[in-house]
C-alpha cells in the first residue's frame, strides 16, 4: 500500500501513470474480484506467462478457428443430403470481421450478397456521413438494419478491370474477388458500431460486439464495448476489462477509467495518487478530477457544466451521486439523451426535455416518456389552464402539462378537443410523430362514432405517425360512411382521401385522379372559421403529388398546372450532384444497400418531414424500385401526417 507519504516521492520523481498502473493493477484486480463477489480481497502471486504454441498458417480470408475445435469426421453415406449444408459453411469460413452481422436476411437483415457491385471505397466515405440523429423512424430502422446486417464486405474494383472498362464502354468492371488488405480488414465494422453507437442504440453495439472474432483484442472494439457498459453503469464488468487493458494501452481514456475503478474499489490512495500524476502529464478533464476528489473523500464537488459528456462522466456521476448540469442536455447524441433521462440525479425538467429528444430520435421507449410526464405534479388551477398555459409557453413541462390533461379528461369531446390543440402545437413545434406516440393509448381509447366525426382527421393522422394503420382505418371508415349524408363530413373525407390512397386503405378501382379536385375543394374552400391559406395549400399539394406519383399514382397535367400560379423558383436545400446522380445510378442498378445508404445521406437529418419534396420524391421511388416498398410507403406516410395531408 502506497501512503500519503509516499505518494508525494512519487510525485517528486515523476513516475509514469503507466508504471504506476503496473504495479497496482494485480493487486486492484483482486480486489475488483472481491467486490463483486463480496469476498475480502487476497494477495496474488503474479501470474505464469504461458507462450502460445504457433498458430497455424492461415489464408488472408479464412476465419481464426480454435486450436482445441475438434477434427470433423467423414460423413457416413446417409449423410450426403447435407451437401448445400456443407456449401454454405464453405462460404462462411471467408467471412472476414467486416462481414459479421446481427441480422440474417430472414431477420430483416439485407441479405449477404447486399454490397455486390458496390465499392469498399465509397462505403468507407460515406458510412461516416450517415444522418444517425435522424428522428424519422423509418431511417433510423433502415440505418440499424444497413449496419446490423450479416453481408460479405464489398471491395474495391481492379484497376485493371477499370482500365479495360474505359477501353470498352459496354463492360463493367468486376469487383476484384480478394479479401481487403491486412490493415482494412475490421475498419468497417469499427465504422458500424462508431454509427450504431452516436444512433444511441447501446443494445445493438451490444449485439454486435458479441459476433466481432476480433473484440478481445482490437482496442477500438475493447474501448467501445467499455462505452457500453459504462453508459449501462455495468461498472462490475467495465472495471475487470479496463483492467486487463492498462497494461496494453498507455492513454487518458484507459488510465482515467483505470482510477476511477480503483476509487470504486475503496483503493483511494492508489486512486489519488493515479489522479495527481495524470494532472501532471497535462490532462485537462476538470469533471473527472472532480469526481475523483468526490469519490475518494478528498472533498465535495458539483458538476457546474458537462456539454460534451463521455460514458465514463455519467457512471462517475452517479456513483458520486452528483447532479447533472442543466448545460448537459446540449448534446445531440441520443445515448447521452436516453442517459439523462433515466438519471434519478436530475432535474425533471431536464429528464423531460432529454427524454423527448431522445425519443423523438428512437434511442428512448416512449413508455418512459409517458412516465415522466404523468410523474409531474401540478395543481388543480394549473390543469384547468392547461390549453392556454401550453400555447403560451411550449415548454416540455407545458407539454407534459397537457398529457396530464388529457389522462384526467373523462368528457370524450372534451378530450378530443384537447388532443387537436396538442397535435397542432406538436406540428408546429416538428414534435408531430412523437406526440403521436406518446398519445397513441389514449387515441385508442376512443370509439369512433359520428358525433366525433369532425376528429377523425386529425386521429387518423395521428395514428398514421404512431403505426396503427387498423385504428387509423376505422376512422377512415367512419368518415365514409358518414360523408353519404353529411355535407361536412363528405368534405372531411376529400380532404382524407389522398392520405388514405397513400396509406393503401384506397384500391385501385376506387381511385381515380379526380379525387384530387374533391381534396383541393376541400382544402382552398372559404369559411368564416377556416380562412384559406393558398401558399399553404401549394405547399401540401406540391408535396401529395410527388408523393402520389412516387408510389405509382400519376397525377394530371392540370393539377400541376395549377401550381404554376406561384414563383417559378424557391430556395431549398438540395443533395449535392455527385450524391444525386450515385442515387440514380445505384437504383438503376438495383444495389438494394448502396441504394438505402445514399437515399439516406439525401435525406439527411432533416428527414422525411422537413426535405425537398423532390428529394423525397427520388427517395421513395428508389427504395420502391430496390424492392423496399412498405419502407418507401413508410417515408411517404411520415412526410404527410406531419404536414397535415
Amino acid at each position: 500500500m502506497i501512503d500519503l507519504k509516499n505518494r508525494k516521492l512519487c510525485k517528486g520523481v515523476g513516475i509514469s501513470l503507466a508504471i504506476v498502473g503496473s504495479i497496482l493493477s494485480v493487486e486492484f484486480g483482486s480486489t475488483v474480484s472481491a467486490q463483486t463477489t463480496g469476498q475480502k480481497p487476497t494477495s496474488l502471486a503474479p501470474a505464469k506467462v504461458l507462450t502460445p504454441e504457433p498458430a497455424a498458417t492461415q489464408s488472408p480470408g479464412q476465419l481464426q478457428v480454435n486450436a482445441l475445435q475438434p477434427q470433423s469426421l467423414a460423413p457416413p453415406p446417409s449423410a450426403k443430403v447435407l451437401v448445400p449444408l456443407q456449401i454454405n459453411v464453405e462460404g462462411l469460413e471467408k467471412i472476414d470481421s467486416d462481414s459479421v452481422g446481427t441480422l440474417t436476411e430472414e431477420q430483416g437483415g439485407f441479405g449477404i450478397n447486399m454490397w455486390e457491385g458496390t465499392s469498399r471505397n465509397l462505403v468507407e466515405k460515406l458510412f461516416p456521413k450517415l444522418p444517425v440523429n435522424s428522428s424519422s423512424r423509418t431511417m433510423r430502422s433502415l440505418m440499424r438494419r444497413l449496419l446490423l446486417s450479416t453481408a460479405k464486405a464489398p471491395v474495391n474494383a481492379d484497376p485493371l478491370d477499370n482500365q479495360l472498362a474505359s477501353a470498352q464502354p459496354d463492360q463493367v468492371p468486376v469487383a476484384d474477388p480478394k479479401v481487403p488488405k491486412p490493415e482494412e480488414e475490421g475498419k468497417l465494422l469499427i465504422m458500424r458500431i462508431e454509427r450504431l453507437s452516436a444512433m444511441g442504440d447501446v443494445a445493438a453495439v451490444d449485439g454486435l460486439l458479441k459476433v466481432a472474432p476480433n473484440r478481445d483484442t482490437d482496442h477500438a472494439l475493447l474501448r467501445s464495448e467499455t462505452d457500453v457498459l459504462f453508459f449501462s453503469n455495468d461498472n462490475a464488468r467495465a472495471c475487470p476489462l479496463v483492467a486487463s487493458q492498462i497494461h496494453n494501452v498507455d492513454t487518458p481514456y484507459w488510465q482515467k477509467a483505470f482510477i476511477y475503478c480503483q476509487a470504486l474499489a475503496g483503493e483511494h490512495d492508489k486512486a489519488t495518487l493515479g489522479a495527481d500524476l495524470l494532472r501532471e502529464t497535462g490532462e485537462k478533464d476538470e469533471v473527472f478530477f472532480g469526481l475523483i476528489d468526490a469519490l475518494t473523500g478528498v472533498e465535495k464537488f458539483e458538476v457546474a457544466s458537462l456539454t460534451n459528456p463521455a460514458p465514463l462522466h455519467f457512471s462517475m456521476i452517479r456513483a458520486a451521486k452528483a447532479k447533472l448540469p442543466k448545460d448537459v442536455t446540449s448534446s445531440n447524441n441520443p445515448a447521452v439523451l436516453k442517459t439523462i433521462a433515466t438519471s434519478p440525479n436530475a432535474e425533471p425538467a431536464l429528464r423531460i426535455d432529454a427524454a423527448e429528444r431522445a425519443e423523438a430520435m428512437g434511442a428512448l421507449d416512449t413508455e418512459v416518456l409517458r412516465q415522466l410526464y404523468a410523474g409531474v405534479t401540478f395543481t388543480k388551477q394549473t390543469l384547468d389552464n392547461a390549453l392556454s398555459q401550453a400555447s403560451a409557453e411550449r415548454t416540455a413541462l407545458s407539454r407534459a402539462l397537457l398529457y396530464r390533461k388529457a389522462l384526467v379528461e373523462s368528457i370524450a369531446t372534451a378530450k378530443a378537443e384537447i388532443l387537436v390543440q396538442v397535435f397542432k402545437l406538436a406540428r408546429e413545434g416538428g414534435l408531430f410523430q412523437s406526440t403521436a406516440r406518446v398519445y397513441h393509448r389514449i387515441l385508442k381509447e376512443f370509439q369512433p362514432t359520428q358525433d366525433l366525426v369532425w376528429f377523425a382527421p386529425e386521429a387518423a393522422r395521428a395514428l398514421l405517425a404512431a403505426g396503427d394503420g387498423p385504428a387509423a382505418t376505422i376512422w377512415f371508415n367512419v368518415l365514409r360512411t358518414t360523408g353519404i349524408i353529411n355535407e361536412k363530413a363528405a368534405a372531411l373525407r376529400d380532404q382524407l382521401m389522398p392520405l388514405a390512397r397513400l396509406t393503401g386503405n384506397v384500391a385501385d378501382e376506387e381511385w381515380s385522379t379526380t379525387k384530387l379536385d374533391g381534396w383541393w375543394r376541400a382544402e382552398t374552400v372559404t369559411s368564416e372559421e377556416k380562412p384559406v391559406d393558398i401558399e399553404r395549400a401549394h405547399k401540401r399539394a406540391t408535396l401529395l403529388y410527388n408523393l402520389l406519383e412516387a408510389q405509382g399514382d400519376p397525377v394530371s397535367a392540370r393539377r400541376w398546372e395549377a401550381l404554376l400560379d406561384g414563383p417559378p423558383q424557391s430556395s431549398t436545400v438540395m443533395p449535392q450532384s455527385a450524391l444525386w446522380r450515385s442515387l440514380n445510378k445505384a437504383t438503376d442498378e438495383v444495389k438494394k444497400a448502396e441504394t438505402v445508404l445514399l437515399a439516406m445521406l439525401a435525406l439527411g437529418q432533416a428527414g422525411p418531414t422537413q426535405v425537398n419534396p423532390t428529394v423525397l420524391r427520388q427517395v421513395v421511388t428508389s427504395l420502391r424500385m430496390v424492392g423496399l416498398p412498405q419502407e418507401a410507403r413508410s417515408l411517404a406516410l411520415e412526410a404527410a401526417v406531419a404536414e397535415g395531408l
